[in-house]
Protein backbone atom coordinates (compact mmCIF):
# COMPACT_ATOMS: atom_id res chain seq x y z
CA UNK A 1 0.00 0.00 0.00
CA UNK A 2 1.33 3.43 -0.89
CA UNK A 3 2.30 5.61 2.12
CA UNK A 4 -0.09 8.43 1.13
CA UNK A 5 -3.03 6.01 0.83
CA UNK A 6 -2.16 4.38 4.14
CA UNK A 7 -1.93 7.78 5.85
CA UNK A 8 -5.32 8.80 4.41
CA UNK A 9 -6.91 5.53 5.54
CA UNK A 10 -5.51 5.93 9.06
CA UNK A 11 -6.65 9.56 9.23
CA UNK A 12 -10.17 8.52 8.20
CA UNK A 13 -10.21 5.77 10.83
CA UNK A 14 -9.09 8.22 13.51
CA UNK A 15 -11.87 10.66 12.56
CA UNK A 16 -14.44 7.88 12.79
CA UNK A 17 -13.21 6.75 16.21
CA UNK A 18 -12.89 10.23 17.74
CA UNK A 19 -16.48 10.38 19.11
CA UNK A 20 -16.08 6.99 20.82
CA UNK A 21 -12.74 7.92 22.38
CA UNK A 22 -14.02 11.29 23.57
CA UNK A 23 -17.09 9.69 25.10
CA UNK A 24 -14.96 7.36 27.23
CA UNK A 25 -12.14 9.78 28.09
CA UNK A 26 -14.11 12.94 28.79
CA UNK A 27 -15.86 13.31 32.13
CA UNK A 28 -19.61 13.76 32.12
CA UNK A 29 -20.64 17.35 31.56
CA UNK A 30 -20.73 19.31 34.79
CA UNK A 31 -23.82 21.14 35.91
CA UNK A 32 -23.99 24.44 34.08
CA UNK A 33 -22.03 23.13 31.10
CA UNK A 34 -23.65 23.93 27.74
CA UNK A 35 -23.21 20.37 26.41
CA UNK A 36 -26.37 18.35 26.88
CA UNK A 37 -26.44 14.60 27.37
CA UNK A 38 -27.45 12.91 24.11
CA UNK A 39 -30.89 11.91 25.43
CA UNK A 40 -31.65 15.60 26.10
CA UNK A 41 -30.15 16.84 22.83
CA UNK A 42 -32.39 14.46 20.84
CA UNK A 43 -35.74 13.61 22.46
CA UNK A 44 -37.63 10.85 20.67
CA UNK A 45 -41.31 10.02 20.81
CA UNK A 46 -43.41 7.74 18.63
CA UNK A 47 -46.98 6.72 17.96
CA UNK A 48 -48.60 4.13 15.77
CA UNK A 49 -51.40 5.14 13.43
CA UNK A 50 -52.69 2.04 11.65
CA UNK A 51 -49.99 0.82 9.29
CA UNK A 52 -47.60 3.73 10.00
CA UNK A 53 -45.21 4.52 12.80
CA UNK A 54 -44.71 8.25 13.32
CA UNK A 55 -41.42 9.15 14.98
CA UNK A 56 -40.82 12.66 16.25
CA UNK A 57 -37.38 13.89 17.28
CA UNK A 58 -37.10 17.17 19.16
CA UNK A 59 -33.62 18.57 18.53
CA UNK A 60 -32.19 20.93 21.14
CA UNK A 61 -31.04 24.44 20.13
CA UNK A 62 -27.52 24.29 18.68
CA UNK A 63 -27.74 20.55 17.98
CA UNK A 64 -28.35 18.80 14.66
CA UNK A 65 -28.87 15.30 13.27
CA UNK A 66 -27.23 13.84 10.18
CA UNK A 67 -29.58 12.60 7.47
CA UNK A 68 -27.12 9.95 6.26
CA UNK A 69 -26.89 8.46 9.77
CA UNK A 70 -30.63 7.72 10.04
CA UNK A 71 -31.67 4.09 9.70
CA UNK A 72 -34.43 1.86 11.02
CA UNK A 73 -34.80 -1.89 11.32
CA UNK A 74 -37.65 -4.01 12.63
CA UNK A 75 -37.59 -6.70 15.30
CA UNK A 76 -40.85 -8.64 14.98
CA UNK A 77 -41.81 -5.75 12.69
CA UNK A 78 -41.52 -5.62 8.90
CA UNK A 79 -40.96 -2.11 7.61
CA UNK A 80 -41.94 -0.92 4.16
CA UNK A 81 -39.66 1.24 2.03
CA UNK A 82 -39.00 4.68 3.46
CA UNK A 83 -36.45 7.42 3.27
CA UNK A 84 -35.82 10.44 5.47
CA UNK A 85 -37.00 13.83 4.23
CA UNK A 86 -34.52 16.20 2.60
CA UNK A 87 -32.38 18.04 5.10
CA UNK A 88 -30.59 21.36 5.23
CA UNK A 89 -27.24 21.44 3.35
CA UNK A 90 -24.27 21.47 5.72
CA UNK A 91 -20.50 21.46 5.22
CA UNK A 92 -19.17 19.22 7.96
CA UNK A 93 -15.60 18.95 9.20
CA UNK A 94 -15.98 15.18 9.68
CA UNK A 95 -18.33 14.07 6.89
CA UNK A 96 -17.87 16.82 4.26
CA UNK A 97 -21.02 17.86 2.39
CA UNK A 98 -23.96 16.54 4.42
CA UNK A 99 -27.62 17.13 5.07
CA UNK A 100 -28.76 17.86 8.60
CA UNK A 101 -31.91 18.49 10.61
CA UNK A 102 -32.37 21.16 13.27
CA UNK A 103 -35.17 21.78 15.80
CA UNK A 104 -37.64 19.05 14.77
CA UNK A 105 -37.70 15.94 12.61
CA UNK A 106 -40.73 13.78 11.89
CA UNK A 107 -40.36 10.38 10.23
CA UNK A 108 -43.17 8.21 8.88
CA UNK A 109 -42.24 4.54 8.72
CA UNK A 110 -44.65 2.23 6.86
CA UNK A 111 -45.44 -0.97 8.73
CA UNK A 112 -46.07 -4.07 6.62
CA UNK A 113 -46.36 -6.32 9.66
CA UNK A 114 -46.07 -5.37 13.31
CA UNK A 115 -46.72 -7.67 16.23
CA UNK A 116 -47.73 -6.12 19.53
CA UNK A 117 -44.52 -5.67 21.47
CA UNK A 118 -42.42 -5.73 18.31
CA UNK A 119 -39.76 -3.05 18.05
CA UNK A 120 -38.27 -0.69 15.53
CA UNK A 121 -34.62 0.05 16.22
CA UNK A 122 -33.85 3.61 15.17
CA UNK A 123 -30.20 4.48 14.48
CA UNK A 124 -29.06 8.12 14.42
CA UNK A 125 -26.12 10.41 15.08
CA UNK A 126 -25.82 14.13 15.62
CA UNK A 127 -23.61 16.92 16.86
CA UNK A 128 -23.68 20.17 18.74
CA UNK A 129 -21.23 23.05 18.62
CA UNK A 130 -17.79 21.56 19.21
CA UNK A 131 -18.94 17.99 19.94
CA UNK A 132 -20.27 15.05 17.96
CA UNK A 133 -22.22 12.45 19.87
CA UNK A 134 -21.44 8.78 19.20
CA UNK A 135 -23.92 6.86 17.03
CA UNK A 136 -27.12 6.07 18.93
CA UNK A 137 -29.74 3.30 18.87
CA UNK A 138 -33.21 3.67 20.31
CA UNK A 139 -35.74 0.84 20.51
CA UNK A 140 -39.31 1.95 19.76
CA UNK A 141 -41.85 -0.62 21.00
CA UNK A 142 -45.10 -1.13 19.10
CA UNK A 143 -48.15 -0.22 21.20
Amino acid sequence: MKPALLAAALAGLLLMLTPFVLEHLAPSPATGNDVLPVEQAFVLSHRRDGDELHVSIDIAPGAYLYRHKLAAEGQDVTLGDWSPPAGEPHQDEYFGHSEIYREQLTLTLPLRQAADGGQVMLHYQGCTTGLCYPPQRQALTMP
